[in-house]
């Protein structure tokens, strides 16, 4: 396999990539309970870097900064699937 450039965009939307980020999650999901499983998940395509303010000089992650960045995307982590009425 040849080696590619990457960057998060392309990244983010490869089918390689996806389906080693499923298994990944997969394998962790088997060591934890169902509680501390991870149910959902996107890819960003943004990379968080010291330059774009996103982590501290000592690499910590703006939890306050990419919460409200990002707030689009986390709430559709957490929204319901539509319910459907049955009659």
């Amino acid at each position: 396999m040849a080696c590619r450039t990457w960057t998060c965009r392309t990244a983010a939307t490869d089918p390689d990539v996806r389906a080693a980020l499923d298994r990944a999650v997969e394998r962790t999901n088997r060591a934890v309970s169902r509680p501390e499983s991870i149910r959902k998940y996107t890819v960003l395509t943004t990379d968080f870097t010291v330059a774009n303010d996103y982590l501290t000089p000592s690499l910590k992650v703006k939890r306050e900064k990419v919460l409200r960045d990002f707030a689009d995307e986390i709430e559709a982590l957490y929204a319901e699937a539509p319910k459907v009425a049955t009659v």
